[in-house]
This record gives C-alpha cells, sequence and structure tokens, in this order.
C-alpha cells in the first residue's frame, strides 16, 4: 500500500504514575520507544520524578504521529509501544546507580477503536498495568488515545486485550476498577536510614535474579 494511503492517526501518549515503589528515596523515571520506527518523534522519556510515599508521579504528556499497516485482511497489524521504568540511587558519597523496575510493551492498534468510540470528550484508555520482566508488584498508569486523522479508513482493529493488575503479595488478580483498586505499600518508619534501605534493596533485587539465574537442584522426593 502507499506510504500516504496508510492509516495516520494522532497519538496521545501519557505517562502518569507508578505506586508500589519500594523505597522512599531517590528518583523514577520512564523511557518509551517505538520499536518499529527510527523516527527521532518515537522515542523520549519523562522527567525524573522523586519517590514520595511509595508512589512516583509524572503527569508526561506527548503527541505524535504515527502510521499503522494494514495486511491482506484488511486488519491493523501490531504497532508496539515499549516502556522501560528505571529507578535512581543516589548515595552520598558515591556515584549513583540504576536499576530498571521492569517494562511494558502495548499495541497501539488495540486502542483505535476504544478512542474511536469515546463521545463524551475522554482521551482515550487510561489504565494502570503490571509492569513486565519485573521483580516487584509496582503498577505503571498510562493513558493512550489514538485518533485517525488521514488515510486509509476501511479496516478492522484488533480488540483491547483486558488489563489486569496483580494484587499484592498474596497474588491475587484483579481487573481494573478505578483508582480504588491502588494497591499501597505499608507506610516505613521516617526515621529509618534511607542509605540502608536503598542497599537492602539492592541486595534483595540481586539475590532474586541469581536466584532465578541458577539451575535449580532440587528435586521431588519419591511417591511412597
Amino acid at each position: 500500500m502507499i506510504a500516504n494511503l496508510l492509516p495516520k492517526f494522532d497519538l496521545t501518549l501519557k505517562i502518569i504514575d507508578l505506586n508500589n515503589v519500594p523505597l522512599v528515596a531517590g528518583t523514577s523515571h520512564v523511557k518509551w520507544h517505538l520499536p518499529s520506527s527510527t523516527s527521532a518523534e518515537h522515542r523520549g522519556r519523562t522527567n525524573k520524578s522523586p519517590i514520595r510515599e511509595h508512589k512516583v508521579t509524572w503527569d508526561y504528556v506527548k503527541d505524535l504521529p504515527v502510521r499503522l499497516t494494514i495486511d491482506k485482511n484488511n486488519n491493523l497489524t501490531e504497532c508496539l509501544v515499549h516502556f522501560e521504568v528505571v529507578q535512581d540511587f543516589h548515595n552520598i558519597g558515591t556515584k549513583g546507580e540504576r536499576v530498571t523496575l521492569g517494562s511494558l510493551s502495548l499495541n497501539l492498534a488495540e486502542y483505535v477503536e476504544e478512542c474511536e468510540m469515546g463521545a463524551d470528550g475522554e482521551e482515550g484508555v487510561v489504565r494502570r498495568y503490571l509492569m513486565q520482566e519485573s521483580k516487584i508488584n509496582s503498577t505503571i498508569k498510562v493513558g493512550i488515545c489514538m485518533r485517525q486523522v488521514d488515510g486509509e479508513r476501511n479496516f478492522v482493529a484488533p480488540p483491547l486485550k483486558t488489563a489486569a493488575v496483580f494484587g499484592g503479595i498474596a497474588g491475587i488478580m484483579a481487573g481494573e476498577q478505578g483508582e480504588q483498586d491502588d494497591l499501597h505499600m505499608p507506610v516505613l518508619n521516617k526515621s529509618r536510614d534511607h542509605g540502608d534501605m536503598q542497599d537492602m534493596y539492592r541486595r534483595a533485587l540481586a539475590a532474586s535474579w541469581a536466584a532465578q539465574a541458577a539451575p535449580s537442584h532440587t528435586h521431588p522426593p519419591p511417591l511412597e
């Protein structure tokens, strides 16, 4: 299909906040990009925002044009947007460190119909997502709106998958029910040394990664 005929959309991308952050100090930011594009406008990052009461707020908004392709069956093809959440550690007298808390990949094609159906002025779909490739239960709140402005309109958009969040340590799965479903970390004693908390958290992360990388040498007991 000629490039000018490909469906063109105005994408409004919102990166709102992150909750359940295990630390009470430091900063965090989000890097995002469209893997299918090499254009500079299809990548960016939020500001570094402080962690306060186990939460980080960015309220980042980006508007950009995106073209999607159509397959031979007139279906919109996948167009991913990838997010990487990074936590920054700043200890006095030492070089700053960064830890990737997790990532998230969403298919922009799934948001086309949802945005088109919004007749009350709502800007697309705003949801809270459990991060992928993560050792913690932090959830990131993202908003996506895809409004078509040009190109072929005879296509079928894929349905939007149901979002689910991981309900705390007990592992309860809960659907999106608004802000009342936000998970909260227990409030820590503010007099506790922040440096010790950071060291403990990094050691716990390192131990968790090492345990997953090491082969298991345990075997189930023999059946009686």
